[in-house]
């Protein structure tokens, strides 16, 4: 056996490997020499501290020989087994101060405790940021004063580095719960307050205390007796809630909050804002829409909204009343669909797509069935609205305008001036045939000149008689009497008219004032009138027919001079012939017996 190596010591029974590498070293080349001589102070010592389940050092002597059981050659790391036996100023020199400190105060009889001391080790080569747990105390020897420092070293870096990540994390979660614009409270399974963001504070604004650790109820004595209903419910069905509701802060103020509860662990985390802008903005929205509405509802033209693709948003009460739909029509395309005339609808849409394409005005004119069925006219014109933000379409604003009878009415007038035009024409060769006619078969000047304007009056009256009525037709009665009224003496009864009131059209009227013209001037002339005594008798009626009604007009003279038929024919049998046969598709017969002339007129009415 090894002279330096002597038999187990007592003491360093059971001291595991640190006490079999204690056994093994050669003390004797260090300044507390070998075990043999050591003092029963340091081997006691020794001998509890092997035995000891937590990391300890013994650092003897004024050098501060280190010497430490099993827990704190974990602790030492990779400089384990050379710190046994070695100065605690070498083995330690990264920290060789803080040592120094510890065996001038330890040596003196002091102590001294750290916790989570922080220090940087070299305990596997590279630096690291070590916390520990520090208490040191001195050791008393045989002669009374401290022999050693006894210290107990316990690694709180693990423990220091997760609370302090959790830190950071709750640090970072804070900063995040505090930089939100919406307020949270954290509740208990009690209902009870345990936290609140920066927000919620500032939005209870009244102090911490005043709301952590009460319960909703405590917190908030006034609040809507629902939301603490909808907490219960939340927490007893694990499921989010919302509500809007209207609160009176403990200070007086009024609010709109609006809140959403979530089911959390056994709490719940409440989200919650003051909306009170936002809901006194949809409150003063909803104000003017119903201005707007009702002012729209005010105009007699249908107004109407669309989306930029011409979807419904909004139709007048004009609309319904005209259409009798009771609900919104889906967009352009369903209104033209199922409102305007077959006939309009792809001119509609055209007009309608070239709008949305150019971003143009929408007009178009176009029939829009009614709720009886009907289909009027209307002018519909919309503009484009556009986004302030990017200048593209968002709505189409638009009114439809009733204008039917303006429609009528230049339908109406397109045809009084076609009808002016055609009867002008159709007048002016009338008097260039009568004055032809009249010229030819005058025997003289003054004659034709007569004739010439005894028929020219006749068209004229019948002309007056058609102005009243607008072109549109005339009574037979008034022209039967126009065209005889000048040869109607007062206090005389020698013409007699007898029919119906028959609307007879412009074309038909100028015809058989001319007819009963010449018939009349003839009767002047050689027949009935031309006596005191003779009569004429004028009487008409409508026959039916299979296509179309018929009127039978019949001239009868009587009580005249004895009437001998023509020897040739004149202008005026030609001129009734005409006027009635190829004018108005029917015939006139001209006869001549002895007791007076008789003409009878078939034409179709219409």
């Amino acid at each position: 056996m090894d002279s330096r190596t002597p038999s187990y010591p007592d003491f360093l029974r059971d001291g595991g490997e640190a006490g079999a590498l204690i056994r093994s070293h050669d003390w004797a080349s260090t300044p507390i020499g070998p075990i043999s001589g050591w003092p029963q102070s340091l081997k006691t010592t020794v001998g509890l501290m092997l035995r000891s389940p937590i990391p300890m050092v013994l650092l003897w002597g004024e050098h501060g020989v280190m010497i430490y059981n099993d827990p704190y050659s974990l602790f030492a790391g990779g400089r384990h087994p050379r710190l046994l036996g070695s100065n605690v100023l070498e083995g330690w020199p990264e920290v060789a101060d803080f040592n120094a400190r510890v065996m001038k105060v330890g040596m003196a009889g002091g102590t001294l405790s750290f916790r989570d001391q922080e220090l940087t080790l070299y305990r596997n080569g590279v630096p690291e940021q070590v916390w520990m747990n520090l208490d040191y105390s001195p050791v008393i020897d045989e002669s009374g004063q401290p022999g050693g420092v006894l210290a107990i070293v316990v690694e709180t870096t693990a423990r220091v580095s997760m609370e302090a990540a959790l830190r950071d994390s709750e640090t970072r979660l804070r900063g995040v719960l505090d930089g939100m614009g919406e307020s949270l409270a954290l509740m208990d399974r009690d209902f009870r307050i345990v936290d609140m963001n920066a927000e919620a504070l500032r939005l209870e604004a009244r102090p911490r205390e005043e709301v952590i650790g009460k319960t909703h109820w405590e917190a908030h004595p006034t609040a809507d007796p629902a939301l603490g209903e909808m907490f219960k419910q939340a927490m007893a069905t694990k499921k989010p809630v919302e509500m809007k509701h209207r609160y009176v802060w403990p200070h007086g103020r009024v609010s709109w909050i609006s809140m959403h509860a979530y089911p959390v662990g056994e709490g719940l985390a409440v989200f919650y804002g003051d909306v009170t802008q936002q809901v006194e903005a949809e409150e003063r929205l909803r104000e003017s829409e119903e201005r707007l509405r009702l002012m729209a509802d005010a105009v007699p033209q249908i107004v109407w909204v669309t989306d930029a693709e011409g979807n419904a948003e909004f139709f007048n009460r004009q609309w319904f009343e005209y259409t009798g739909s009771a609900d919104n029509p889906a967009g352009a395309a369903q209104v033209s669909a199922d409102f305007v005339h077959p006939d309009d609808q792809a001119a509609t849409m055209q007009a309608f797509e070239e709008a949305r394409s150019t971003g143009g005005i929408f007009e178009v004119e176009h029939r829009i069935r009614s709720k009886e069925g009907n289909y009027r006219w209307f002018l519909v014109r919309a503009e484009p609205y556009r986004a302030p933000r990017n200048g593209e379409i968002v709505r189409w604003f638009g009114v439809s305008i009733d204008i039917h009878d303006r429609w009528v009415a230049q339908e109406h007038q397109q045809l009084l001036i076609n009808e002016l035009n055609h009867r002008v024409k159709n007048t002016l060769a009338t008097v260039q045939s009568v004055a032809s006619q009249t010229l030819r078969n005058a025997e003289s000047t003054e004659q034709a000149k007569e004739a010439l304007e005894a028929r020219l009056f006749a068209l004229s009256r019948a002309h007056d008689v058609l102005t009243r009525e607008n072109w549109e037709g005339a009574d037979l009665y008034d022209i039967v009497e126009q065209a005889v009224a000048p040869y109607s003496s007062r206090g005389e009864d020698r013409l007699h008219l007898e029919g119906a009131r028959v609307r007879v059209p412009p074309r038909m009227a100028l015809a058989l004032a001319m007819a009963l013209q010449e018939l009349a001037t003839n009767a002047v002339k050689y027949g009935a009138l031309s006596n005191e005594t003779g009569v004429i008798r004028i009487t008409w009626s409508v026959q039916p027919d299979d296509s179309r009604p018929r009127l039978h007009l019949t001239w009868e003279e009587s009580g005249g001079p004895a009437v001998r038929p023509p020897s040739r024919r004149g202008f005026g049998s030609r001129l009734i012939e005409r006027s009635l046969s190829q004018d108005l598709d029917g015939t006139a017969q001209i006869a001549f017996p002895a007791t007076g002339v008789i003409c009878i007129v078939d034409a179709p009415l219409a």
